[in-house]
């Protein structure tokens, strides 16, 4: 069984969930963030609240967002080929901290389109708050094969090989080949990834 998890991964490039203060050395945390939403045309981003860390998670009921859900569920159904109604129902999931529908949801948006690095990176989150994390990877990878400069699926990359898969080098890999592609990316409490490098690489 593992341990429960205190790092929250981040998503998006829309719209940020969320921004968590803490870098590698003890903490090595993220923020969460979703793809477009609601129409076939991009939408302005919004900001919405912090995700914690998954063993704090609770899903409070919230009458909108349930109503909401409805609406989009339906909406699903009429229309099953609409792939902006089904990345905003990943997106309604994961915000409900319903991590399996969230997955199913992302899963159809890209079976009807699988170029969406950022809808993968949120697919990525919702496999590592469920435990798979072989399959958080994989969702990272497929959205860094498709943009490897994309900041939050390398820094998400990192966190779940460092602190999931106790693997300090895969993750210091993964933020060097961000580094290759954008040696002034930012990451979410924001250091450089260069920065970050260093403190994963002990001061050095």
């Amino acid at each position: 069984m593992r341990e429960k998890n205190e790092h929250p991964v981040v998503s998006r490039n829309a719209a940020i969930l969320g921004i968590v203060l803490a870098l590698l050395v003890g903490f090595y945390l993220g923020f969460t963030v979703h793809g477009l939403t609601g129409k076939s045309a991009p939408q302005a981003p919004q900001q919405t609240a912090q995700m914690p860390p998954p063993s704090q998670q609770q899903a409070a009921p919230n009458p909108a967002l349930a109503d909401r859900i409805k609406a989009v569920e339906k909406q699903t159904q009429l229309e099953p080929a609409n792939t902006a109604a089904w990345t905003e129902l990943g997106n309604l999931y994961f915000d409900t901290h319903q991590p399996d529908k969230a997955i199913a949801a992302y899963e159809k948006a890209l079976t009807l389109d699988p170029r969406q690095p950022d809808v993968l990176t949120d697919q990525g989150v919702m496999y590592r708050e469920v435990g798979q994390f072989d399959k958080a990877l994989a969702c990272f990878d497929k959205a860094l094969a498709i943009n490897a400069g994309h900041v939050i699926a390398a820094y998400n990359k990192s966190i779940v090989l460092s602190h999931d898969k106790n693997d300090n080098a895969g993750a210091l890999a993964a933020l060097k080949a961000l580094a290759l592609k954008n040696p002034n990316a930012k990451l979410p409490d924001g250091h450089t990834v260069t920065e970050a490098i260093q403190e994963l690489s002990g001061g050095k």
